[in-house]
């Protein structure tokens, strides 16, 4: 599959690509399709889907074409949510062991490079764009990485290939345009070699960054199931809180959750370390939250904020809903519900205590801390009872009671609750 702008990079490299598979011969040619991506936000954007309907004609090659509508997110321009919109669609149309094909090159590389390393870019940043890297059930491409515009061009131009020039790539008004038009010139007068320069500073820091990533990272889960990273509260030097941002950044790349701003990111590494003890700092990832406490920070999905369990159920029958599952476990020392029995399902009340034993009780509150239940999680654990002194609740245990009132001989069940996980750990 090759992504075809039906700009002289995109077609000189479908070019290139139809003349490789042609030398391999019938037997051993992988089929070739082309995608276009119409992002309706220049007027020559239909001429652009004839220029490409065209080509692939003439090469035979299969075209689809999409129709998107990039939309800003908050501190993103409209080349940002155009990329977005554009990735999303390779990201569906690849489908497993497929290529996708780019036409990024040389120059593409030092814009990308130079606007990452403005905004204040990590090691990831500077590494560039990869030559080759997953894209959802397939993998991205970029032939054409190290070599520069005007080679392409000159080969192009020289085969006389039809292709549309995007006035917006020479528009100082974007960054891109801005550093093409202004910056690119002058560094080109006075250092000529930059982007061989540029070129080998990415692969430095890919290898960094191959070297570091290749160390696991401190993952483990909270009480309640969901994913976790541990930090070392004491360790809160200013290096160990730039490892701890960076170990972040990584973490939730990997599971194409989102990656908050530099600014973002850092203040909530601080308050990681800074914050009182009775504090949760949390930043958004975009599908949820990350909350930091105890030194674990801990990914909590937006769907399971609300949801709760109905308010009866029948020992021994399994459940399902969007609060996760409910399954029965035989009871040690047969002390929980006998099976069949109708068992109430509530939500903690304020202030409320619960009887441990014969003499003891406690507050909810101290019952969690002591068990590690983080307080995002408190007024959604569920009380499974029999009636209003006895009952059971998840991670805690029985409370005081709960065997008693059950027929003699009768089998003992404890639930088993275990809330949905967010997609990335199914």
């Amino acid at each position: 599959m090759l992504g075809l702008s039906g700009g002289c990079d995109s077609i000189a490299l479908l070019h290139l690509a139809h003349a490789w598979l042609d030398h391999l011969g019938p037997e051993r040619r992988p089929a070739l399709r082309a995608v276009h991506i119409h992002h309706g936000l220049a007027p020559e954007a239909d001429a652009w889907v004839e220029v490409c309907q065209d080509v692939c004609q003439q090469l035979s090659i299969a075209l689809s074409v999409y129709r998107v509508t990039p939309v800003t997110d908050e501190g993103k321009g409209i080349e940002a949510a155009a990329r977005t919109a554009r990735y999303s669609v390779y990201r569906q149309e690849l489908k497993s062991g497929e290529v996708l094909l780019l036409a990024h090159h040389a120059d593409d590389q030092v814009e990308t490079v130079l606007q990452r390393l403005l905004r204040g870019t990590g090691p990831k940043g500077l590494a560039g764009m990869p030559r080759r890297r997953e894209l959802g059930q397939g993998v991205l491409s970029r032939p054409l990485l190290g070599v520069a515009r005007s080679v392409i061009k000159r080969w192009a131009d020289n085969r006389e290939l039809a292709y549309v020039i995007d006035a917006s790539n020479q528009d100082a008004r974007f960054d891109r345009g801005f550093l093409r038009t202004e910056i690119l010139p002058k560094l080109e007068q006075r250092w000529p070699g930059y982007r061989e320069s540029i070129r080998r500073a990415t692969e430095l820091q890919s290898e960094l960054l191959r070297q570091h990533n290749a160390q696991p990272l401190a993952l483990t889960a909270n009480v309640m199931g969901e994913p976790a990273m541990a930090y070392h509260l004491k360790d809160s030097a200013q290096d160990s809180r730039g490892v701890l941002a960076y170990s972040l950044h990584r973490w939730l790349s990997e599971l194409l959750l989102d990656v908050p701003a530099a600014a973002r990111l850092t203040e909530f590494v601080r308050q990681c370390y800074e914050a009182r003890t009775d504090r949760c700092p949390e930043v958004d990832v975009g599908r949820g939250m990350l909350r930091a406490w105890r030194g674990l920070i801990c990914f909590t999905p937006y769907f399971v904020e609300e949801a709760q369990l109905s308010a009866t159920l029948v020992a021994g029958q399994a459940y399902e809903g969007s609060w996760g599952t409910v399954t029965w476990a035989v009871a040690p020392k047969n002390k929980g519900f006998y099976r069949g029995e109708t068992v109430t399902v509530r939500y903690r009340a304020a202030g409320e205590r619960f009887r441990m034993d014969a003499e003891h009780t406690r507050d909810f509150g101290t019952l969690c801390q002591a068990h590690d239940i983080p307080p995002w999680w408190r007024s959604r654990l569920p009380i499974f009872a029999r009636d209003g002194t006895t009952s059971y609740i998840p991670v805690i245990g029985s409370l005081w009671e709960l065997n008693q009132g059950a027929p003699a001989h009768s089998e003992r069940l404890l639930p088993q609750w275990q809330p949905i996980k967010p997609s990335p750990w199914n």
